[in-house]
């Protein structure tokens, strides 16, 4: 019988792996100051619009690929080279615009590989939360959507209505899923 330090050790019920905990971090570090950047605009201009976009695949490199696919206004984050994860941040693009763009980027990954691809979306709404809760909400979706095994489908975090993350709706899947 386990004792209860041992106990408490192994259950893992709300425990996240390493890697993705870290994940929160790097975005943190790595999007606060240009995110603060167009929060500061989006005040000033109040027409401006920002769509970020979390990706990751597997077994295939997107540091060369993604920066031939973006947009000379997108701009690209890697943040993490190993696990082949990075974040576009799409100005001027709507809810619609961000869907679709993930889409594109999903298909075009598809040409490439049919290696299993995680994307989560955050659409302009977001940009009225604190970015902290923006960033935690968006690896808490993709954190569940790896660990569920939901590869090849794109998921919008809502910020519009009051679903849960766990009951938004996939908007895209490619043709393999």
């Amino acid at each position: 019988m386990l004792n209860e330090k041992e106990e408490r050790r192994h259950n893992t019920d709300h425990a996240y792996p390493e890697e993705e905990v870290k994940l929160a971090k790097m975005m943190m570090e790595g999007l606060k100051t240009t995110i603060e950047f167009f929060h500061y605009l989006m005040k000033h201009k109040q027409k401006a619009s920002l769509t970020m976009i979390l990706i990751s695949t597997d077994d295939l490199k997107l540091d060369n690929l993604l920066p031939r696919w973006k947009r000379q206004t997108d701009i690209l984050f890697e943040l993490d080279k190993t696990s082949n994860v990075y974040v576009l941040i799409c100005q001027s693009t709507d809810k619609d615009g961000g869907k679709q763009f993930a889409e594109i980027l999903m298909s075009n990954i598809r040409v490439y590989s049919e290696a299993p691809t995680y994307c989560v979306v955050s659409g302009p709404k977001a940009m009225a939360y604190p970015l902290q809760e923006v960033i935690f909400r968006m690896v808490e979706k993709y954190i569940s959507i790896k660990e569920e095994k939901k590869a090849d489908e794109v998921f919008f975090t809502n910020f519009e209505t009051t679903k849960t993350i766990e009951s938004e709706d996939i908007t895209y899947r490619t043709e393999l899923s």
